[in-house]
């Protein structure tokens, strides 16, 4: 009965944060899209750590498609597709995200049966297509339903295979919820592999190359050699952190789609014409260390 009790206890499963928010990561990150996706008011901020109250949290999935580090573990929530369709139902709006991942997936229309679409999702579809104009990918398109949706006939083999589908995803269902988590399936750098929705740009001339911002991307988007840096935003999703954490304000991340492409800026060793000890920089004209010109900048601000 315990074992029992225990699998159905695992049945079900509330929203939860992981560590790897970006919130976890660094005390100096400002991500907020999980409180401002929230129309619930349900994600607020505790010790700068994002809490879910599971009171007034409806499940609704905007915060998992909102944050950029998937670190927000739950279930996105489903969707009535038929013959590559998507229906538009009064069920909560897909967000962009979801919408261009759908497409990526088949889905190139919507359909519905209202005499009005819903504003949220005429919205929704046509910031869409604005991400697919920039893709130089063809719109979604977007139809009223002619008649009800026909019922499709199957052979007797098709029959079988049907509901050997239909049971395997009934035992989905049943499964723990850990094992239905679908979190993570909004990655658009897999499924847009020649583009980028970042752009990440680095201020040389503030760069100390730290490397802190490398040790904290774990999407891997800057690489610190002893020669170069490189900076790769095709799988940057935005959360800001490499910009949040930088000592030196050196590097600022936007929004921008375009054909991904690494940028890579020159590292060089030099001596430092103060006290001759050997230091990286960006910058080819530079002559003194990072201390030194600390040290300096703050003799003169005493002075």
């Amino acid at each position: 009965m315990g074992i029992l009790h225990r699998w159905i206890e695992s049945l079900d499963y509330e929203f939860h944060v992981l560590d790897s928010c970006s919130r976890h990561q660094s005390p100096h990150s400002t991500c907020s899209k999980c409180i401002n996706s929230c129309s619930a008011d349900a994600v607020t901020l505790v010790s700068g750590k994002p809490i879910i109250n599971h009171e007034k949290c409806t499940e609704c999935g905007d915060c998992i498609a909102e944050c950029p580090a998937q670190a927000i573990e739950g279930f996105l929530p489903k969707r009535m597709i038929h013959q590559n369709q998507l229906i538009v139902t009064d069920e909560h709006t897909p967000s962009i995200r979801e919408l261009l991942v759908l497409y990526k997936k088949g889905v190139k229309a919507l359909i519905y049966e209202q005499e009005i679409v819903n504003t949220d999702w005429k919205q929704a579809v046509s910031e869409a297509n604005d991400r697919l104009k920039q893709l130089n990918e063809p719109p979604f398109s977007i139809q009223r339903k002619k008649g009800e949706i026909k019922e499709e006939k199957y052979t007797r083999r098709e029959v079988f295979s049907i509901w050997k589908k239909e049971a395997q995803s009934t035992m989905r269902l049943i499964a723990p919820a850990k094992w239905r988590f679908n979190h993570r399936e909004l990655d658009l750098s897999i499924f847009y592999p020649n583009d980028q929705f970042m752009t990440i740009t680095l201020d040389t001339s503030k760069c100390t190359a730290c490397k802190a911002c490398q040790m904290l991307c774990k999407r891997n988007c800057l690489h610190i050699t002893a020669t170069d840096f490189t900076l790769s935003a095709q799988r940057c999703t935005g959360c800001l952190l490499c910009q949040d954490i930088c000592p030196e304000k050196a590097i600022t991340v936007e929004e921008k789609i375009q054909t991904s492409a690494e940028i890579a800026h020159s590292l060089y060793t030099k001596e430092c014409n103060t006290c001759k000890s050997k230091y990286k920089t960006l910058s080819i004209n530079d002559e003194k260390c990072v201390m030194c010109k600390k040290r300096e900048s703050f003799g003169t601000f005493l002075n």
